[in-house]
């Protein structure tokens, strides 16, 4: 997500994480110094302009118009105070917080180190930011599903964003929104001269974890409807 200050389409500041507080009559936002990308704002000049704020995300876009006067400056945060509709709910800012905090520990996670919770929040967090893809990053014509390691049907979910996309791109946290994520990728699959084939490396922890359980059928019954090739590799 990506937050600019703009006065009359000049960028006075953008930052890249932004933080929204709920309070009973107001909304809050607060923008952490370390976080800021470019900053050309300088209070003294703007005074009694109208500054505009745009909150952009991958699938859409809010405004809203401040006061310089309803903007705090301190050492470590800018803060905003104004009436606003939050354009992610408070849940859903709460998976955005958590997963800004997975993420910043390490250059890239250990996904079978967090637990489930945690890794929930990391799936809703990368739905939100990055939303749901069109097209997968993969051009390989056998493509390596890797459910080795898999326990849950998170694990699952993780890795085929994992195999589908460069960016370890969201797919799905239960079974609908899996089936959602196939759907919005079926027009560009059918334009590939050939459908890539899926070798799911792992099928023998895959099929001891989850052959009891609905979602191991539904999980092949799903990507044979997409009319993906499926070949099991212990």
């Amino acid at each position: 997500m990506e937050i600019k200050f703009l006065l009359k389409e000049k960028i006075l500041l953008k930052t890249k994480y932004i933080k929204l507080i709920n309070k009973k009559d107001f909304d809050k936002i607060m923008i952490n110094k370390q976080d800021i990308k470019h900053i050309n704002l300088q209070f003294g000049e703007i005074y009694k302009q109208d500054i505009i704020i745009r909150v952009s995300f991958r699938t859409f876009t809010n405004d809203y118009i401040f006061n310089i006067s309803d903007i705090f400056n301190n050492n470590r945060t800018i803060t905003l105070i104004g009436s606003l509709n939050d354009p992610l709910g408070i849940y859903n800012q709460g998976y955005i917080d958590n997963f800004k905090l997975i993420t910043d520990k390490k250059g890239k996670i250990d996904w079978y180190e967090l637990n489930n919770k945690q890794k929930y929040y990391y799936l809703r967090g990368l739905a939100l930011l990055s939303g749901v893809k069109e097209a997968i990053d993969n051009t390989n014509s056998i493509i390596i599903i890797d459910l080795s390691k898999v326990k849950t049907d998170l694990d699952v979910y993780y890795e085929v964003g994992k195999a589908f996309f460069n960016s370890y791109g969201y797919f799905g946290t239960e079974i609908n929104s899996f089936i959602d994520c196939l759907c919005n990728i079926d027009e560009s699959m059918k334009k590939r001269e050939k459908m890539p084939i899926l070798k799911i490396k792992g099928y023998s922890n895959f099929k001891k974890y989850f052959y009891n359980n609905n979602f191991y059928h539904d999980f092949y019954k799903e990507l044979s409807t997409s009319n993906f090739e499926i070949i099991n590799s212990k």
